[in-house]
């Protein structure tokens, strides 16, 4: 019966307390046990959070307080006066809409984090210079360094102030910074060395001084972070600010100074060089264990049986700056050791049957450090004492 009602055109019956929606967001609120949803056309309720929309029309698709939207099914009465003390069903979706949670697909969540990490690549692209040349960086190289960094966004918070805490990040592997901010500031002309002073002591730079007969005008560079700073010193001495240039930069893009493989090496061997410091620190903290296979032996103890006559030795010990060519890799790592302590020399050696090369270091007082992370701990304590 119900096929040839169907096949009719007749509606299909739909019981009572039951109405279905599609292509809708759902926001969920829980209390008390039970659950509300209400059904809100997509991408309306963040504006609506954030203040841009104020009409609810153009947020709620029903104002109908369901207990479930996918299967239509509306919420009790009782259960609405029990949790919210109303069953003023419009009054409920505004407290829905400012507490609940906004229901996103897996899909709409990765579009969502993406658009946002785009947003926060934008934002340093905008607002970031290459030291050396004041000119910014193009856009696929910042995502490069962003995704190198493994900076991950949160999209419920503010693209340009998650892509701003990622700044120090960023400048540990290639040279980057906030560009300067260009400011015009009018003040009394008793105020003007004040103002001046205070520039100074800002690292600021003066582009322009007006002198007039009462009054001075200036206008200076300085770090966007001191804003906040000139903004309260013009107010004390009733002078006017204005922001002229959000980021003072040149034109063009800076891309022949720092190329992105130097950056890229660079972020591998940062990584490698926290994975030595940890690993050194887990061969510190282990126990001792006694092993059953007394031909097994630890690279350390291979090192220590082997003298220089019975090693197959492939560099002879000298300084780390004399490693040959073949061995540049190595040179330019190990050069790390030279800079918290001059004087250190290096020896590579062949396993014997392998091919795997192994470096020992020498102290300036000769003490032997059998890797890499040793010596390194070494030095940074001789150059700390």
């Amino acid at each position: 019966a119900r096929g040839e009602a169907t096949a009719r055109g007749e509606a299909m019956f739909v019981p009572v307390g039951i109405k279905k929606l599609t292509n809708v967001a759902i926001v969920r609120y829980k209390s008390h046990g039970t659950r509300f949803e209400i059904a809100c056309y997509k991408n309306t309720v963040l504006a609506y959070r954030s203040g841009f929309e104020k009409d609810l029309d153009n947020v709620l698709q029903s104002t109908q307080i369901y207990a479930n939207v996918s299967k239509g099914v509306f919420a009790k009465d009782e259960d609405l006066i029990n949790v919210f003390g109303t069953s003023d069903q419009e009054a409920i979706c505004v407290i829905i809409l400012q507490k609940g949670e906004l229901q996103v697909s897996d899909k709409e969540r990765k579009a969502e984090t993406e658009h946002v990490f785009r947003d926060a690549v934008m934002t340093l692209v905008e607002k970031c210079v290459n030291p050396a040349t004041n000119r910014p960086y193009p856009p696929g190289m910042i995502e490069t360094a962003l995704r190198d960094i493994h900076f991950s966004v949160d999209p419920k918070r503010s693209a340009k102030q998650q892509a701003l805490e990622a700044l120090p990040k960023l400048q540990e592997i290639f040279p980057i910074k906030r560009a300067a901010m260009r400011f015009k500031v009018n003040v009394r002309s008793d105020k003007a060395q004040e103002l001046i002073d205070f520039i100074g002591e800002n690292d600021g730079e003066i582009e322009t001084n007006d002198v007039g007969s009462t009054e001075v005008s200036l206008t200076f560079t300085v770090d966007p972070a001191k804003y906040r700073a000139f903004d309260k010193f013009v107010k004390d001495v009733k002078g006017r600010l204005e922001v002229v240039t959000l980021a003072v930069m040149e034109e063009g893009t800076s891309s022949g100074t720092f190329d992105e493989d130097t950056m890229k090496s660079t972020v591998k061997q940062a990584e490698l060089d926290k994975a030595e410091e940890a690993l050194a620190k887990m061969e510190i903290s282990r126990p001792v264990v006694a092993r059953s296979a007394p031909d097994v032996q630890s690279r350390a103890t291979q090192l220590e049986t082997l003298s220089s006559d019975d090693a197959n030795i492939l560099v002879k010990r000298g300084p780390i700056a004399a490693l040959p060519e073949d061995h540049e890799s190595r040179r330019e790592r190990f050069a790390d050791i030279d800079k918290y302590q001059e004087g250190w020399e290096v020896e590579l050696r062949a396993r014997e049957g392998s091919s795997i090369v192994d470096a020992v270091f020498y102290s300036p007082e000769g003490d032997l450090c059998k890797t890499y992370a040793d010596a390194r701990r070494k030095a940074m304590a001789a150059a700390k004492s």
